[in-house]
């Protein structure tokens, strides 16, 4: 009788413990269950009812900024592309899978949507490593594929402010084949995430947006939805001030040791001309920098034209005060005007130091000359002219007399001694306006030159990159 009742336990214990139908199914493998070729095909795209359409959200992170190539107008980026989507096809209950909401496959074996990037140029994938990665799929069929790549894309480099400039590169991420009919996208987030970039040596990211589009294209009669990804990049310019702008503002102020050296030395045109080809090299630095573009010309390009134009002026400035520094002054003489202006009121201005200017009204007729012997007064005939100039130049014709009188003087010794003190007061002249010439015109160099440099830098201060355009 005892032995009924502990059969009955056993019985009991047995159903109790025993799998059910539902806990059989536990044991199933649930890859092999989602993605069965006889329920799942990865090669359509999942659409469970007739009005239904694939909902694809895409973020993207920026990891860092490759290449900025102006010439050739491309930028290669190092990316994170995110993409959400959710796939009515691979669904299950985690109670029949051992509470399993969550797994990982590889691209091949599931359903992923072509995203393209359409501003890609890479000669070899569109976006290189996107088909390596896996994606991770949850119970309730939503499905997450995260993948790094490099991204090399086209973009417009505007360098009419190089190196102060901004400039705004798209990346712009859609369908290629499915229509806003099939596929609609939407964004992650309204930037790009930049908590991962890497600071650049060259580049900082001032901002970031995402957009979308629904552009409807002429061969086809449904609208085509895409996510652009905006991001506004900032030069920094360190590195071409030090070796670009500060020396050629050197090189230009050497321009002055031009107007400083003396006429006769016969060195202001070399080496100006010096500074000149300088100029020349630097400009020739920054054009294999940038692009061949007729749409904006770079402001530091017409900043180092204008530097050279100013040398080729100094130029033609020394070329003047030379040409009237060795003036002969037995053929020329100085026009009442220019002496008026130069000689008498600009030279005072400039503070152009030199002696008295002589004309013919500044002669002095000595009429009583004493001996230094007794005192006693000489016959007028021994009267000369004399000029009170700036220099004295002594005449080989003129002798003492030998007691110490001044000596007699003949009508033909008189005229050659006047002539040979005009003579060098002429001479004086035309250097003294000459000096005078090249004071000014070195100020007028001085002026044209800060006006160049304070204006330049001005326009590239001031500007902020808010003409591009950033949606």
């Amino acid at each position: 009788m005892r032995l009924v009742p502990l059969l009955f336990l056993i019985f009991q214990l047995s159903a109790v413990f025993s799998p059910s139908e539902g806990n059989k199914q536990n044991q199933f493998d649930l890859n092999d269950h989602l993605l069965d070729r006889s329920r799942y095909n990865p090669d359509i795209i999942p659409i469970c009812s007739q009005d239904d359409r694939v909902t694809v959200k895409i973020g993207m992170a920026l990891r860092d900024i490759v290449e900025v190539n102006e010439k050739l107008q491309m930028v290669r980026v190092k990316v994170w592309v995110r993409l959400k989507w959710k796939d009515c096809m691979l669904q299950w209950d985690p109670l029949l899978f051992k509470n399993q909401t969550e797994l990982v496959v590889p691209y091949s074996k599931i359903w992923i949507p072509d995203i393209t990037l359409y501003e890609g140029v890479s000669d070899e994938e569109n976006m290189p490593g996107m088909r390596d990665y896996r994606a991770s799929i949850s119970s309730t069929g939503n499905v997450m594929y995260i993948f790094p790549t490099i991204l090399t894309i086209t973009c417009r480099i505007s360098v009419t402010y190089f190196p102060f400039d901004h400039q705004v590169c798209n990346l712009k991420l859609g369908s290629w084949i499915y229509s806003g009919k099939y596929i609609d996208l939407e964004k992650l987030s309204h930037k790009v995430d930049t908590t991962n970039f890497l600071t650049h040596n060259e580049w900082d990211v001032v901002d970031t947006a995402a957009v979308r589009h629904n552009i409807f294209y002429s061969c086809c009669p449904d609208p085509y939805p895409d996510i652009s990804f905006h991001v506004h990049l900032k030069r920094k310019p360190i590195f071409y001030v030090i070796t670009i702008i500060f020396p050629c503002s050197l090189i230009n102020v050497l321009t002055f040791m031009g107007f400083v050296l003396p006429p006769f030395s016969g060195e202001k045109i070399s080496l100006q001309i010096t500074v000149l080809l300088s100029t020349t090299v630097f400009l020739l630095l920054v054009q294999d920098k940038l692009p061949s573009s007729s749409e904006g010309f770079p402001f530091l390009a017409v900043y180092f034209a204008v530097a050279m134009g100013l040398v080729c002026i100094s130029c033609v400035f020394s070329a003047i005060v030379m040409f009237l520094y060795f003036r002969l002054p037995e053929e020329h003489k100085i026009p009442w005007l220019l002496r008026y202006i130069f000689l008498d009121k600009l030279r005072v201005i400039l503070c152009v130091k030199g002696g008295e200017i002589l004309n013919d009204e500044k002669v002095v007729q000595i009429t009583d000359i004493r001996s230094l012997e007794n005192g006693q007064s000489l016959p007028q005939h021994k009267c000369v002219e004399i000029h009170r100039g700036r220099k004295s130049r002594k005449d080989s014709s003129l002798t003492s007399s030998k007691n110490g009188e001044i000596p007699e003087y003949d009508e033909k010794s008189k005229k050659q001694q006047q002539a040979e003190v005009n003579k060098s007061h002429i001479t004086d002249e035309w250097e003294l306006f000459a000096n005078i010439l090249d004071r000014f015109f070195m100020l007028i160099y001085l002026c044209l030159t800060i006006a160049n440099s304070v204006v330049f830098f001005l326009i590239m201060d001031n500007y902020n990159g808010q003409d591009l355009p950033f949606e």
